[in-house]
């Protein structure tokens, strides 16, 4: 065992895992594996992120559009419970769930076993590889073990050292592998020419989705067929390969996934993990993050993941663990989510139940865009588009919601879509089901991602989405007793209001949240028609837009969550929706909105003061509330309470149950306490907690088109340059400083140099 190597951008475990929630995941985008790294019995759980429940499915409530009007008026006259019973049953679907994702199999390596004398377990990030060092009595074996992209393909080598013999047998199976559950999911296993394959159909053999999964084995041993297993003796070496695939991308999955294995088995082995690797760190590479505490914390590095965790819950310091926790984040997000890929769901591509909590759907009231807030300031915007094109799938679908449910031009979504592009109201839940704001809010990544590469094809590509969008609101929203355009019937997601006759209600009309996306919504279609050089209904939007209900403070000094200043009855909820202008919106600024900034967080405390920040995603947006708020003390305790509290022991973000926005939450949490981006303005270190007294940022993607390097030392900058990738004109904010830099693309502004770490 190397115990004393250098392990920096390595997850280090003393042991097998013990359930899925300790394995190592592994992805190329597509194929998604779960490593256990057992070295007796091994079992890794597949996903293809294409395997989903079955064939489309039509749920709209053909009776909402005849009722909407009454609704309304219900809600205009304060009878709240009134319309939110008429809500239910006329806008609640007439099925209450899309499609949902599901596991692909296990692959099982059942070797001969002895006691361990020696193991260590390794997920090297940096690289995206695997190993499993052991040693027993037979001598030393070593795992390796990663997902290609380039080769489309799981590879998986086991070599014994010394004078040890291999003797091992290799099966697929697809079952659910919980405590005392033998149910079985697929329809055929089976194995010709040395390739096992595993295939069925989910849903109706006509529309729904057929999948197929291979296996193939390439060694230096006895290698011979035993039913629909693999067996290998007396060998040093065996290399295995797995790949899956579903017919929402090919006609024959089988086929394809049998071509695939023997494709990848004709090729040697390290030349397929240097295609892999340099694959994999074309992406990782491009953003660099060094944090440093006070004093040196020797040793943290090579202790275990768990024991790493524990010492932060003991009261110790980690430095490097968030380091750690911030690289992992892009190697989840480079692992789920690639070009041609579906988007990252709600546990990314790593599913092991075949009916997931919330059905690792694609939940579009924070969840999935969380999963993206960091990938074009860390250089990742190409595995930015999944997302974009989940929103051209949607867009048919969306115009028939809107035109159907409400009437109304354009199209909207609800909280959940599916891979299908679902935008019919999800669940029978009144808190959150009738929400018909989860199109427009994805539609801000489009703007987003024209900030960062000004890539004019892909904004008159995805204009018609915007403006589909802002077409149903404009069709959709009508004017409140004040005379401001809002929303309804639609809900705060999740919570719950209670009026002062003591009503208890979740629809209404005009939620802060909704209002604030709007604003965002409909200032980003301006900005995308002037970049375009079209007019299309642009007064009926600024009209809009004048007319739109002001950000109110409340009886309680916060920020007020509906149009009433209502109490929740949840307090300690949560979502925190109101803040929405804070982050992701910019609406709430401390230099610029000061009172709503205060009102800001006297919200969070209350929110706090009563439970809230208890799930892993909802700590992690709270992060983002204290960095905008320039709270480095109270940021870094959400930062350390994301470790300590929702964390587990393979670090994986736990809701609980796993669920993987609060990973890339933190993520880019931890980006937005040292940089915060506005696009003409860009403030250096404004939450910065004490404990990350010195280090580098170094790659980081700015929206005026630019690579900012940043250097600190004792809590202040020491390095700051700012490379132009195209023309800027930007201002640099630290401390009380200010520096204005306009420069031309292919130079270079130095605007500080103390010193430079190497």
């Amino acid at each position: 065992m190397q115990k004393n190597v250098q392990l920096k951008n390595k997850l280090v475990f003393d042991s097998p895992a013990a359930s899925w929630n300790e394995a190592a995941p592994l992805g190329n985008g597509f194929l998604g594996a779960m490593v256990f790294g057992r070295t007796g019995k091994e079992l890794i759980c597949m996903n293809e992120d294409s395997l989903w429940s079955g064939a489309p499915v039509e749920r709209m409530n053909p009776d909402g559009q005849a009722h909407l009007k009454e609704i309304r008026q219900l809600l205009r006259d304060g009878k709240v419970s009134a319309a939110q019973r008429m809500t239910e049953q006329y806008f609640f679907s007439t099925t209450p769930h899309g499609r949902h994702y599901e596991p692909l199999g296990q692959v099982w390596i059942q070797e001969e076993n002895d006691k361990l004398q020696k193991y260590q377990r390794i997920l090297d990030i940096q690289n995206a590889v695997g190993t499993v060092e052991s040693c027993d009595s037979r001598g030393n074996e070593k795992r390796e073990f990663f997902v290609s992209n380039p080769d489309h393909v799981m590879v998986y080598r086991i070599r014994r050292e010394d004078k040890g013999t291999l003797n091992m047998q290799l099966y697929l199976t697809r079952r659910d592998i919980g405590p005392g559950r033998s149910i079985s999911y697929v329809d055929k296993i089976s194995c010709r020419d040395n390739v096992i394959t595993l295939e069925g159909y989910n849903g109706n053999t006509e529309e729904g989705i057929r999948y197929a999964m291979a296996a193939t084995v390439r060694t230096d041993g006895v290698l011979r067929r035993c039913g629909s297993k693999l067996v290998v003796e007396d060998a040093t070496e065996a290399v295995i390969y797995v790949a899956g695939r579903t017919s929402f991308r090919s006609e024959d999955p089988e086929k394809w996934c049998r071509q695939i294995v023997m494709e990848a088995s004709d090729v040697a082995y390290e030349i397929l993990k240097q295609r892999h690797t340099e694959d994999y760190r074309r992406y990782y590479d491009r953003i660099h993050l060094r944090l440093e505490g006070k004093q040196a914390e020797e040793g943290q590095e090579i202790l275990t993941v768990s024991k790493r965790l524990k010492r932060l819950r003991d009261g110790g310091e980690d430095t490097k663990l968030y380091e750690l926790y911030f690289n992992y984040g892009r190697y989840l997000l480079i692992s789920s989510s690639r070009p041609g890929s579906l988007p990252a769901n709600l546990q990314g591509i790593w599913s092991s139940e075949f009916n997931p909590p919330w059905g690792s759907r694609y939940t579009i009231n924070i969840n999935i865009q969380m999963n993206y807030w960091i990938a074009e300031k860390a250089g990742l915007s190409e595995l930015h588009m999944p997302l974009m094109e989940l929103q051209r799938r949607m867009q048919e679908r969306g115009r028939q919601t809107a035109s159907g449910l409400y009437g109304a031009r354009g199209m909207c979504a609800h909280h959940n879509t599916d891979i299908w592009g679902d935008c019919a109201p999800a669940d029978f839940y009144i808190p959150g089901t009738v929400w018909p704001m989860g199109a427009a809010w994805l539609a801000l990544h489009i703007w987003e991602h024209y900030q960062y590469t000004e890539d004019q094809k892909f904004l008159e590509e995805y204009f018609g989405i915007l403006r589909d969008n802002v077409l149903f609101f404009l069709d959709y929203m009508y004017l409140d007793k004040n005379g401001n355009y809002v929303t309804g019937p639609s809900v705060s997601p999740e919570n719950t209001y209670i009026t002062e006759k003591g009503d208890r209600a979740c629809v209404c009309e005009g939620p802060s949240m909704d209002i604030q996306i709007i604003r965002e919504l409909f200032q980003d279609y301006i900005n995308a028609c002037d970049v375009l050089g079209r007019t299309d209904y642009l007064p009926e939007v600024q009209e809009h837009l004048k007319y739109l209900p002001p950000i109110q403070i409340g009886k309680h000094g916060q920020i007020m969550e509906w149009q009433e200043d209502y109490d929740e009855k949840e307090p300690g909820h949560r979502h925190i929706s109101q803040l929405f202008g804070l982050y992701p919106g910019s609406q709430i600024r401390s230099d610029h909105t000061p009172e709503l900034a205060s009102a800001a967080l006297r919200t969070i405390k209350r929110r706090l003061e009563n439970g809230g920040g208890h799930t892993g995603w909802s700590c992690a947006w709270i992060i983002h509330f204290y960095a905008r708020l320039r709270r480095a003390d109270e940021a870094y305790a959400m930062c350390r309470k994301l470790m300590t509290d929702s964390t587990l022991d393979n670090l994986l973000d736990n809701h609980p149950p796993f669920q993987i926005d609060g990973n890339f939450g933190g993520a880019n949490g931890i980006l937005e306490m040292l940089v915060q981006d506005y696009g003409e303005e860009v403030y250096l270190l404004p939450a910065l907690p004490a404990q990350w007294e010195n280090g580098r940022l170094d790659g980081l993607r700015l929206k005026c088109g630019a690579l900012l390097c940043l250097e600190w030392t004792k809590g202040r900058p020491a390095f700051i340059s700012i490379e132009a990738v195209r023309d800027i004109d930007l201002t640099v904010r630290f401390g009380k400083k200010h520096i204005h830099i306009e420069k031309k693309a292919g130079e270079t502004a130095v605007i500080m140099k103390q010193q430079r770490g190497e």
